[in-house]
């Protein structure tokens, strides 16, 4: 028989794993953040998807998580390993938007996974993916005007929109009727409020190096490309960017001389 008593000791105990499996997590995510302060990605993203298998409705859990495998897709070998880190990072950022929707995090990571995402693909898709990459961005800065990481996105998307080849803008008109709004100034401008924000973030001055490139104004893409090497090591993606801001310096170098 049930009795009020057997009830009382079960709703206890549900208490009790309820609160062990909080601390739980508290402890993978400090255990995650503690992999990233020394640069150990693998760690992290194992110490992240631990955290938000055990408190999956935990939004820090689960943009946390976003973020570390889109960072991970940049360093995987296998194109296709990389996109199912995009995809897998995009189904959780939209949890975390679901979950929190006025804060920041959820939106500027979605687009940041989003944006990923588009890399891996083709024609009309990728101009879709390209319109939700802008809208989630917007609506990250429009939560938190300090959101250095939508500023980010928006710069590159920016760039990105401005360099469109004729099919894709063909495709984009197809869909949007008329081209959104973008400009290689509107680059600049979202870039250098990311660096601004930011300042030892090593992607943000490569990506603004990149524009300059893009904008034919040698010398800047060289002063920002070069400043970006000689910056410290704060985040886990930077090796990847020195290198890129390595291949592009080998083209501006031969527009200075």
């Amino acid at each position: 028989m049930i009795t009020i008593r057997s009830l009382g000791l079960a709703f206890g105990l549900a208490g009790v794993v309820g609160v062990t499996a909080a601390v739980q997590a508290q402890q993978d995510f400090a255990a995650g953040d503690a992999a990233l302060a020394r640069f150990d990605l693998p760690a992290a993203l194992n110490a992240y998807r631990a955290a938000h298998a055990g408190s999956p409705e935990n939004y820090e859990a689960t943009w946390k998580l976003a973020r570390a495998l889109t960072d991970w897709s940049l360093f995987a070998k296998d194109p296709n390993q990389q996109k199912r880190c995009c995809v897998e990072a995009e189904g959780l950022a939209r949890s975390a938007v679901k979950l929190n929707p006025d804060d920041s995090k959820g939106h500027a990571y979605l687009a940041v996974a989003l944006g990923r995402l588009a890399l891996y693909e083709g024609g009309k898709r990728k101009v879709e993916l390209a319109g939700e990459v802008k809208k989630e961005a917007e609506r990250a800065i429009r939560r938190s005007d300090k959101e250095d990481v939508a500023y980010h996105v928006l710069g590159v998307w920016n760039r990105e929109m401005a360099d469109l080849n004729w099919l894709l803008c063909k495709f984009a008109q197809m869909l949007y009727g008329k081209l959104p709004s973008a400009s290689l100034d509107d680059a600049i401008h979202d870039l250098e409020s990311a660096v601004q924000i930011a300042p030892p973030r090593v992607p943000h001055r490569v990506e603004l190096g990149i524009t300059m490139i893009s904008a034919r104004r040698w010398q800047e893409a060289n002063d920002n490309l070069e400043k970006a090497l000689a910056m410290p090591k704060t985040w886990v993606t930077d090796e990847y960017y020195w290198n890129l801001a390595r291949q592009n310096l080998t083209r501006v170098k031969s527009h200075l001389h």
